[in-house]
């Protein structure tokens, strides 16, 4: 029984979290931990949908040092306030959520579908 519970003790000394770099990206995301982790799953809310780009800074979640890696987020590099959503994809490329209700586009926007202004479509 004490040898049992000295394997559990050293099991749990694993970070639950940490920051990697990606080192591969596409289909199969490689992220660089205490050494490379291929086919790192990218686990994100529903209706987001996202691959980290190589050299990106990400968080790796582990539920337990059983279970696989999971890439869960990246690193804020926009200066974004309190409250505001900043999506964006490439410099000079995102949407902007202010918490003043303001929507902001940057980059050429394109819209497929109908686009509604005030309950109206609009027809070009």
């Amino acid at each position: 029984m004490w040898m049992a519970r000295g394997q559990q003790e050293t099991r749990l000394q694993e970070p639950g979290a940490e920051w990697g770099e990606v080192t591969l990206s596409g289909d199969t995301v490689g992220v660089s931990l205490a050494g490379e982790r291929r086919r790192v799953r990218v686990c994100l809310p529903g209706g987001y949908h996202w691959v980290p780009d190589r050299g990106e800074t990400v968080l790796v979640v582990k539920s337990g040092p059983e279970e696989a890696p999971c890439v869960v987020g990246g690193q804020v590099e926009e200066s974004i306030r309190p409250g505001e959503v900043w999506i964006s994809v490439a410099p000079g490329a995102g949407i902007r959520l202010t918490k003043e209700g303001t929507i902001q586009l940057q980059g050429r926007v394109e819209v497929e579908g109908s686009l509604w202004l005030q309950g109206q479509e609009v027809r070009g």
